[in-house]
């Protein structure tokens, strides 16, 4: 049996929605299953006025809510192992309370930044003035680090000042999907589909993510970031890379890593006129079931934020050259998912096509389309479904941020993203930013509860092409 890893999690932001829907939750679910060490410590805190007693009361009115199945023995010896501290992320002084909380024995401290980026260099200034910069010290940063290329460095650099690389954990939850662990696996392990995993027998390749949530409480956050930057720089550019980089020979950090810069630094640029008519950008309109996005709490009633995507992208490599990728998200959609969908080539009959279908959520699926002959005499074909459920309903799903969370106690950087992956996916949406602040591509509009703009179906229909909804 692996031996659990002593730590001590310093949460910044204890008090926010994301700690109490996800982090404490999290490292409960962890705790219960026995997968964190019982001399883990945890040191909550944020700028809130409360003493210890008060803060465990909020998170036992505001977490426990999102755990399902909890064993409330378990959870009282868990939530013993919390303690709060108030701290003032811009003062210096509160720093040092914090610092004689850590033993000097403390080997393990894992300092979480659930907060707004713009105090990451601060927070990191203020650590290290207290002596919580050194190897035993390893921080984890919510997305989104910075607006574009130029925040995104400023972040990086500064925070180089103070944290060594292999101390840095720049956290994309969707990389600890298990879906998305599973297709590292698929691919590398398969050779079915390894064999075909290229240009000359892949047709397209589309990646969807919808939700049909609209932006609930965070009009304010999401209509100074909207859908490029909230999904597509980060989340779906991961998902982009791991379906089209090589695949490594050894399936670890580094290499996985590696392969994945690479990816990224090949995609193709998009000049003037593919930037006008290879993306659409859409945003909600009011329907009969819902209000229109500038209805919504926090958002300017003139804002042109984009609340859905869609591109068309290519990678500039002799592997996928020609093939088109196809990327989409929205919010307010006529369904919730994500998936992957490869479609391959058909020399003979071009009229039908196989396509890999890979279920991200809210299922784990795999299927695949086959053509095969109709019972009878006449030489006739139907089509029908290869479908695997990849989720073992007797084993424990382990959430995103559980699994992430242990990674980082055990100091495993596979499914954590790079400075360097980072700033090659804004080198590649930058420009899209640049051209929409010039006005120089129009802004669409779709009725909330729907498929998204008739624009964005025009843009693969141009190549042949249907989205998969």
């Amino acid at each position: 049996m692996q031996s659990l890893v002593d730590f001590d999690f310093i949460l910044f932001g204890a008090t926010g929605d994301l700690a109490m829907r996800k982090i404490f939750p999290s490292l409960y679910k962890a705790y219960e299953n026995g997968l964190l060490s019982p001399k883990g410590r945890i040191i909550a805190t944020s700028r809130s006025k409360l003493d210890s007693h008060e803060f465990k009361k909020a998170v036992e009115l505001k977490s426990k809510i999102h755990i399902k199945k909890g064993n409330q023995k378990k959870w009282e010896e868990f939530i013993q192992n919390i303690s709060y501290l108030p701290i003032e992320l811009t003062q210096a002084d509160d720093f040092k309370m914090l610092q004689e909380k850590i033993s000097t024995q403390s080997s393990n401290i894992i300092v979480y930044f659930s907060i707004s980026p713009e105090f990451f260099i601060q927070a990191c200034r203020n650590l290290a003035l207290v002596g919580l910069s050194d190897e035993r010290v390893k921080i984890v940063l919510e997305k989104p680090l910075g607006m574009d290329l130029k925040s995104c460095q400023d972040i990086n650099n500064e925070i180089a000042k103070y944290y060594k690389e292999e101390q840095v954990y720049r956290i994309d939850h969707y990389l600890g999907k298990e879906s998305i662990q599973n297709l590292l696996v698929l691919r590398a392990f398969n050779p079915v589909f390894a064999s075909l995993w290229d240009r000359k027998h892949v047709k397209s390749v589309e990646i969807s993510v919808f939700e049909t949530l609209g932006v609930e409480s965070r009009g304010e956050f999401y209509d100074a970031t909207g859908a490029l930057r909230d999904m597509v720089q980060n989340h779906i550019l991961q998902i982009l890379s791991l379906v089209a980089m090589d695949i490594p020979q050894n399936l670890d950090a580094h290499s996985i890593r590696k392969a994945k810069l690479k990816l990224l630094k090949s995609l193709k640029p998009l000049n003037d006129e593919e930037l006008s008519h290879r993306i659409i950008r859409a945003q909600y309109s009011k329907s009969a079931d819902f209000k229109a996005y500038i209805d919504e709490d926090y958002v300017n009633k003139q804002s042109q934020t984009e609340t859905f995507v869609a591109l068309r992208v290519q990678i500039a490599n002799e592997k996928w050259d020609n093939v088109p990728f196809y990327l989409r998200t929205g919010k307010r959609m006529a369904e919730s998912f994500a998936q992957i969908i490869i479609s391959f080539k058909n020399e003979h009959l071009k009229e039908y096509t196989n396509h890999l279908t890979i279920r991200l959520q809210p299922d784990n699926q795999l299927s695949l389309n086959l053509r095969i002959k109709k019972t009878g005499r006449a030489m006739q074909t139907d089509e029908r479904m290869l479908h695997f459920n990849l989720d073992n309903p007797f084993i424990r799903i382990m959430q995103p941020y559980e699994r992430l969370i242990l990674d980082v106690i055990e100091g495993n950087q596979t499914c954590f993203n790079h400075k360097e992956e980072l700033e090659a996916a804004w080198s590649y949406i930058d420009p899209i930013l640049h051209h929409w602040q010039a006005n120089k591509s129009p802004l669409f509009y779709y009725p909330a509860g729907s498929w998204g703009p008739s624009e964005a179906f025009k843009l693969i229909q141009k190549d042949g092409n249907e989205w998969h909804n």
